[in-house]
């Protein structure tokens, strides 16, 4: 595939991720979640680096949090999705958002940066490379490709590499 075919591919596939889109992302409540990493079962805290699984069926107008993972290479990720369903792998913090009325707090997302995206026609993510916009519209800032790069070194879907001398 040329690289003009290739860069109209991405733009296809990422160009649901306008401005709107990623900025819907942040301080999406986390609180449908467990609260804990779906691979290792522990417990979330204010801070944590997450990578959260995120969906948008075709009938829904908002993003959905279904599952998070700690942000560390070891973690698989979901490696199969959806048919009809718009979905994203999604780098961020835990936060927490608060109501004084009701005094309750609840976990949110912020600070999301998009790694990857599955569009609603395929079972397959495509990976956001951290060095080119996300979509003709939207450029990131240096800081979300950073992220983005340091969030793609901590992430993998399928089995962990097997590198010798890796802890």
């Amino acid at each position: 595939m040329s690289r003009d075919n290739q860069q109209s591919a991405d733009a296809t596939l990422t160009g649901t991720l306008t401005n709107d889109t990623i900025a819907s992302l942040d301080q999406l409540s986390l609180a449908s979640t467990s609260g804990a990493c779906q691979h290792c079962g522990r417990s979330f805290t204010e801070g944590d680096d997450v990578v959260a699984y995120v969906s948008k069926p075709a009938e829904k107008r908002t993003h959905e949090v279904g599952h998070c993972v700690c942000a560390h290479r070891e973690h698989r990720q979901q490696e199969v999705f959806t048919l009809g369903v718009h979905e994203l792998l999604v780098a961020g913090r835990i936060g927490l958002a608060s109501d004084a009325a009701t005094q309750s707090t609840w976990p949110i997302l912020v600070e999301p940066v998009p790694l990857g995206v599955s569009a609603p026609a395929t079972t397959t993510i495509r990976w956001l490379p951290p060095e080119t916009p996300l979509a003709e519209q939207v450029t990131p800032t240096a800081t979300h490709r950073q992220r983005r790069r340091e969030a793609r070194a901590q992430v993998t879907v399928g089995s962990p590499p097997a590198t010798e001398g890796d802890d």
